[in-house]
């Protein structure tokens, strides 16, 4: 009996939607090749797909990914998966020996020490890396209302980011300094001051507002300097039921909406990169690996307003 192609059992909406996710991070993996979160759903993407030789062609990208940036149990992973498939892969066999010897050499080296760290995840979530992987027992999944409600009253007095996308901004002169610090001021007013089912002012928005500077150039500066993921959430379908994942303390509150979940992650878009508060409650509430990508403020908006019909 013949298996079925994983793409026969995926609807037409589901393959187009697949389709658009490997357009989208080819683009993103070509240019950043050791974004490893991004490979692993590309990678996913092809597989769900029945692709398997372009499936193939990424894990060996990610194995070799991993190796340079020294997470030999990731890439042991990888190469151990390529020849399940392709046994006979020469390149695959040595690439395998290389890896099992730096892990022994780890392990000779270690030897005395309490704990040896051999995880082939890495949680970096600094301002300027925009991934976030959780490890292994890292906290129980929780989306009980107890836990939002916990997120959303130390949200209330936590930062917002926006002092530190000023600091950015000024620093890097990506807008004129007057402007900014104005933009700054209005945006704190008109959040203080708004409704619990109004979304947030975007400080990117209102600096573009004064017309200073465009929206395009602001964001690439931004992406520029800081190696930070882009997305066109315009030009993306997203599913009401992903983005409601969050409370609307985080979605509506500070322009923070998940669009996408591939195998255990999910994709999350933010005005605001440098809202280390609302992304570190984001975490505790999904139980998923999270990527984050910046978005234009009013492409956000626009989608909160189909999502919650204001």
């Amino acid at each position: 009996m013949m298996t079925e192609s994983p793409a026969k059992s995926l609807s037409s909406e589901e393959q187009e939607q697949l389709r658009q996710t490997v357009e989208m991070f080819e683009v993103i993996t070509q240019a950043n090749p050791q974004d490893t979160q991004s490979l692993e759903i590309l990678k996913e993407a092809y597989v769900r797909l029945g692709e398997e030789e372009p499936a193939m062609g990424i894990a060996r990208r990610l194995g070799d990914s991993y190796l340079e940036l020294g997470q030999f149990s990731a890439a042991l992973i990888e190469y151990e998966g390529i020849l399940q498939k392709q046994p006979d892969n020469a390149e695959m066999i040595a690439a395998l020996g290389e890896v099992e010897q730096r892990l022994q050499a780890i392990q000779k080296e270690a030897q005395g020490n309490s704990v040896i760290n051999l995880d082939f995840g890495r949680v970096t979530d600094s301002g300027n890396i925009m991934t976030t992987k959780k490890t292994v027992g890292d906290r129980p999944s929780s989306t009980a209302a107890g836990m939002a409600g916990k997120v959303d009253a130390r949200l209330a007095n936590a930062s917002d980011g926006n002092e530190a996308l000023m600091r950015f901004l000024l620093q890097h002169r990506l807008a004129p300094d007057d402007v900014v610090r104005q933009a700054l001021t209005i945006t704190r007013k008109k959040n203080k001051d708004r409704a619990p089912q109004q979304v947030a002012s975007s400080l990117i928005d209102e600096i573009v507002t004064r017309g200073s500077v465009n929206l395009e150039e602001l964001l690439c500066g931004i992406l520029d300097r800081a190696k930070f993921a882009y997305i066109p959430l315009e030009h993306y379908e997203i599913d009401r039921q992903i983005v409601r994942m969050l409370p609307d303390t985080l979605t509506l509150g500070r322009l923070i909406v998940p669009f996408d979940i591939i195998s255990r992650t999910m994709m999350v878009a933010v005005a605001n990169p440098f809202d280390a508060d609302g992304k570190q409650a984001v975490q505790q509430l999904l139980d998923y690996n999270v990527q984050w990508h910046l978005a234009s403020p009013q492409a956000l908006v626009k989608v909160l307003n189909d999502v919650y019909r204001l």
